[in-house]
Order: C-alpha cells, then structure tokens, then sequence
C-alpha cells in the first residue's frame, strides 16, 4: 500500500521477488522515514540483502513498487537511482586495488561534478575535486594513506576508503550491506564512529551481523524472516519482542 508521507524517503509497495520456487522477498510494504538510521536485522536467508539489491536497483526483476520521495523508481536501474541520490556498498569491497587511495576518490568526485563538466576535462576544476577528496580523507581517516596503493592496505582501512567512495556523490540515501564484514576486532571501535560519522543527515539501511553495533547505530529495527517483515521498532522494542527472539535468537517463544 502506497502512503503520502512527505517525511518518506523509501518506501516497499507490495514488494516480492522470487527466485525460481523460492520467494526471497514476500510482499514487504514499509515505509523509511527521511534522516533515520534503520537497522534491518533477520537470520542467514532472511532476505536482506535481496531487499536492499531491490531498493538500489540492482532486482529489477520483482512484483510492487519502489518509491523514492514519492517517486516511482521501480523500473531505474542502478546508475540512475545513484543519480536520485541513493547510495549502495557491498560485502565485499568495492574499488580500485591498484590505484592509490586518492585517486579512487578522485574518480568519486569526478563523478559527483560530472552534472556539470565534462569527465574528459574534470582536471581543469583541480580545486574544486580537491577540496571534496581532503574533506572524505578526512571524514574517513585516511589523511595520511593518501597515496598508498588501495589493495595494498588492511582490510579495515579498504572498508573505509569504500564507504568514502559510497558518500563523496553526496548521497541522501545510504544502504548499506555488512559495512564491518572481513575487518578486524581492533577496527570496529573506528569503522563503527565512521558509519556514524557518515549517517549524520542521511536514510540508511544499514545490514549488520554485529548486533552491538547495530543496536548502537540505528534509531529503528526492522526484522526480516523468511523473505517478510515480521518486526519493527526501537532497538529495546525489537530485543523485547517474544517473536523476534524466537525467530532471530533461537529462544523459545513461551
């Protein structure tokens, strides 16, 4: 069911997607309110990452609607909704390994002016590409990586520069799959003040195995089982609620 919000920045009409026999995503309707950080939560299978796939464009092929701000975006592909202002990482990074940091940013940047030059003389606006590169350096603290060769880096710090590349286009919707996946223990405190950091000002769907972060992170809990929406709330809400932790946490309901 479509609603009228004009505080919507995403919303799920009806969503299905099927896969053969199996339905991954079975009739989500939910609306993501602008400026708030959704945690979206269910075991191995759940559907996720499908749905996340379905709101960045990249499962074109399902039944329902997708909207952004009001706007039907169901049939926009990828490239399009990243134009529309939504943003999409991956599980698994996502960038130039033999390319030094600050020319994978560059090429963000570039992206994000491409509106208004031409790719093919972007070196002529040095300053104006520059000043967006040092302010994500410095958002993502890779300051003094600058010129270190990405693929290079641990692994922590590629999950930075990633995150870097998803939010220089200036995104006002963030999704984003396991942004902690593969980092070390050590890393988490600091990835975790980056995503933060990023979300300030944004909608993000924010996938995470990590619960504490998770719990920490988001303002609403969404929890997906078997392809459906089968819980919302805050995160004391959802870790009270008797289905949830019978689903999710393997307890038993009674």
């Amino acid at each position: 069911m479509i609603s009228n919000h004009s505080n919507v920045a995403l919303q799920c009409a009806n969503v299905s997607v099927s896969f053969g026999a199996l339905k991954a995503i079975d009739d989500v309707n939910h609306d993501f309110e602008t400026g708030r950080v959704y945690g979206l939560i269910g075991p191995n299978g759940a559907g996720k990452t499908t749905l996340l796939n379905v709101l960045a464009g990249r499962q074109l092929q399902h039944q329902g609607q997708v909207l952004c701000e009001g706007r039907d975006i169901s049939r926009m592909d990828a490239s399009d909704r990243a134009r529309h202002g939504i943003g999409r990482s991956f599980q698994i990074t996502k960038i130039y390994p033999e390319m030094t940091v600050t020319e994978n940013l560059r090429i963000a940047a570039q992206i994000k002016h491409s509106r208004f030059m031409p790719f093919w003389i972007a070196t002529r606006y040095d300053r104006k590409l520059a000043a967006d590169i040092d302010a994500m350096l410095e958002l993502t603290g890779l300051t003094a990586h600058r010129n270190d060769i990405a693929g290079a880096m641990s692994y922590g710090l590629q999950r930075a520069l990633e995150l870097g590349l998803t939010v220089l286009p200036q995104p006002r919707i963030l999704l984003l799959d396991e942004p902690l996946a593969g980092i070390g223990h050590h890393e988490i405190e600091q990835a975790t003040r980056l995503i933060q950091a990023a979300s300030a000002g944004r909608t993000v769907l924010l996938i995470e195995h990590n619960m504490d972060v998770i719990m920490a992170l988001s303002e609403q809990i969404v929890v997906m089982s078997n392809g459906r929406v089968i819980a919302t709330g805050t995160p004391q809400q959802v870790k009270a609620d008797p289905v949830v932790r019978s689903v999710y946490l393997g307890e038993d309901e009674s």
